[in-house]
């Protein structure tokens, strides 16, 4: 989805800078006012802080500890405006405790809130970088979190993507690697990881010993779906894992130029 941005963000922050002192300008002329040099910064804050909100209002809308924090954040800059007034100002004198706690208290609480919500929300944004957006299966981002010390390498590769593309279009090829994407992932055992490295590429980890097995149920769970796999399999560790990705990737061409070649004959 996408958002309406304002053209030109500063000069909209300024103008309504500017439209809010004018208006305190006006409303000192009525009501008896504190200090105007801090209802003039303190308003100036406020409009400031509910631009940001406005403008990052869908990015954390799920996000509801960071709303919060957001929200009472303006609260509280609100509520130093408003005690800016004389009779506000003169009960907050009265009530000296309440007002500490509305005016530094809940600056305090809403501070909290918004690192608690911005630290969940990089960590969300991070995860979601190491994950493939079209399967939600891993990329290669996420090789270094590998569980298994020891492990057989599994490299696959879809046979005939790029005809199903040409031919019945990208959506329906999409379809395909969903379908091989949600097999891979049910054969995985709980340490078992699984990877989308390319287009039509995979990648999984197996125990070791159950590399054959975890191709036997790929291709039990695809039975009838006219979806073809080439595949090639090597024994490795976390140390040797690179070396390992390439020699497998090999194995697995082979395989492929080996089918090709039984096709023509």
């Amino acid at each position: 989805m996408r958002y309406n941005m304002p053209a030109n963000p500063i000069l909209l922050v300024v103008t309504l800078m500017l439209l809010a002192s004018f208006l305190m300008l006006g409303l000192s002329s009525f009501i008896h006012i504190d200090s105007n040099y801090d209802l003039f910064f303190e308003t100036n804050t406020l409009v400031i802080t509910m631009y940001i909100y406005y403008v990052a209002r869908h990015a954390i809308r799920p996000h509801k500890t960071l709303r919060c924090g957001a929200l009472l954040l303006i609260f509280n800059l609100f509520y130093d405006v408003t005690t800016e007034l004389k009779h506000l100002d003169e009960w907050a004198d009265r009530n000296e405790l309440l007002d500490t706690f509305l005016e530094d208290g809940l600056l305090q609480i809403a501070f909290l809130l918004i690192a608690y919500g911005i630290t969940e929300l990089t960590t969300k944004l991070k995860d979601q970088s190491k994950q493939d957006e079209l399967t939600g299966l891993y990329n290669r981002k996420k090789f270094d979190a590998i569980t298994l010390k020891e492990f057989e390498l599994i490299y696959f590769d879809l046979d005939g993507l790029k005809r199903v593309n040409d031919r019945k279009g990208h959506k329906v090829g999409d379809l395909m690697i969903v379908r091989f994407s949600q097999a891979l992932s049910q054969a995985a055992l709980e340490d078992e990881m699984v990877f989308r490295v390319g287009g039509d590429e995979f990648v999984a980890t197996a125990q070791l010993g159950r590399g054959g097995e975890f191709v036997t149920q790929v291709t039990n769970l695809l039975h009838g779906e006219n979806i073809g796999f080439s595949y090639g399999i090597e024994v490795t560790s976390r140390e040797n894992f690179k070396q390992a990705l390439d020699e497998s990737d090999k194995a697995m061409y082979e395989m492929k130029k080996a089918q090709r070649t039984d096709q023509r004959a």
